[in-house]
């Protein structure tokens, strides 16, 4: 049997190519683990999503927080978590912060130590030592993101799936992810753009405090600030988001405001994976 790794991260397209391998006649004979790596730092809307999958769906999702140990030369290691007991504080992220630093564009540990070491170390004991395929989730328009590694698959590349038809299909669900597509998983992370995360602080100006106590409790000479591509402290950017700017916006409601301009019920069709394949 062969054996296939799907990694969730929360969001509505890796939850959509979940339920994809999920259901495919094409897997229906691999042997399927379904994992999540919570890094403390997801929305709340996200672990209640999850957790939502995992029951209208039908899907076991395995949830793994990083165990990070201290000391130089003990590499990190996993915790079985639920989501009933997941951390919704930080902490595993505040201990990755508290070894390695503050991430950035230049220093990505986060995604290393929170995501890759805990999920990889879990699924090589689950299947045994034996080989296995993990599972991405990158679209079609991410194509730029396809890396051509050894055991890996891109199901929605593949089949030419689009952020379009992802959110699309969501909207027919009887329940969604219910944040904007700017917002992310991940709460802060310096990956977003300026603009998007100008907005977060701006909406939500809470996000601030967690991520500024990180910046002055760790600093450090390579990298003492949160934004450290634009030279920006997280005070920084509280104080631009509070200045006028072009706030970023949500693409399928933008899509749906402009449909709405056009079109009348009589006109309204829906993708699906024949016009995507």
């Amino acid at each position: 049997m062969k054996n296939i790794l799907i990694t969730f991260s929360g969001g509505r397209t890796s939850a959509f190519m979940a339920t994809l391998i999920n259901e495919l006649p094409q897997y229906k004979d691999y042997n399927k683990l379904f994992l999540f790596a919570n890094t403390g730092k997801e929305l709340p809307e996200t672990l209640d999503f999850i957790n939502r999958c995992a029951t209208e769906f039908d899907i076991d999702i395995e949830w793994l927080e990083a165990w990070v140990k201290d000391g130089k030369g003990n590499g990190t290691d996993y915790r079985i978590v639920s989501y009933e007991n997941a951390s919704r504080k930080g902490e595993p992220f505040e201990d990755v912060i508290k070894k390695y630093g503050l991430p950035s564009k230049l220093w990505r540990h986060c995604t290393r130590e929170l995501k890759d070491k805990p999920i990889h170390k879990y699924a090589k004991e689950y299947f045994k030592g034996e080989k296995y395929v993990t599972a991405l989730g990158i679209r079609a328009d991410e194509k730029h993101r396809l890396a051509k590694k050894k055991n890996y698959i891109y199901p929605l590349a593949e089949m030419n799936v689009d952020e379009e038809f992802v959110r699309n299909w969501w909207s027919r669900q009887s329940f969604d992810l219910g944040i904007k597509d700017y917002e992310g998983n991940c709460d802060l992370c310096f990956l977003k753009s300026k603009r998007k995360k100008l907005t977060l602080l701006l909406e939500k100006p809470e996000l601030a405090e967690w991520w500024n106590n990180m910046e002055i409790a760790n600093p450090t000479d390579k990298q003492p600030l949160f934004d450290v591509y634009r030279d920006l402290s997280i005070e920084d950017l509280v104080e631009q988001s509070q200045q006028p700017f072009r706030k970023a916006i949500d693409k399928h409601e933008l899509r749906q405001k402009q449909n709405s301009l056009f079109e009348d019920e009589m006109d309204t069709e829906f993708d699906c994976f024949c016009k995507s394949t």
